[in-house]
């Protein structure tokens, strides 16, 4: 089995939605800009059920951290043409609001720590 592992930071587009599949489970989805006004990647996150807690309460421009297996597909444009679909199926999240910055553990599943909070020194190598 292989599979492409990615990394997106980016801001959301409109705020996620939440669906529950037909078995009970809960599924949030959110679209994710990346990159600059004159050059901007998107990707769809999903993050099912406890992963998804962190995402079903961000809102529209907030930052967000997905990380995840990658799918790519390809659609149709409403403007005609074909284009890339690309899902991150998200094993981590983590959610920022506009004006804060990240914690520097996205590995566990803890709430938001401010970056004031942080200890720079503590990861540095040399």
């Amino acid at each position: 089995m292989s599979f492409a592992q990615v990394t997106v930071v980016g801001r959301i587009a409109k705020d996620p939605e939440v669906r529950m599949t037909q078995t009970g489970k809960e599924i949030v989805t959110a679209s994710v800009a990346v990159g600059t006004k004159d050059k901007t990647q998107w990707f769809k996150v999903t993050a099912w059920e406890k992963t998804g807690i962190w995402l079903k309460d961000a809102k529209k421009g907030d930052l967000v951290f997905a990380q995840g297996s990658l799918q790519l597909g390809t659609y149709e444009r409403k403007t005609g043409g074909a284009a890339i679909d690309a899902v991150v199926n998200a094993s981590i999240i983590r959610t920022s609001h506009k004006r804060e910055d990240f914690g520097n553990d996205f590995s566990s599943q803890q709430p938001r720590q401010a970056l004031g909070d942080m200890d720079f020194d503590s990861d540095i190598p040399f």
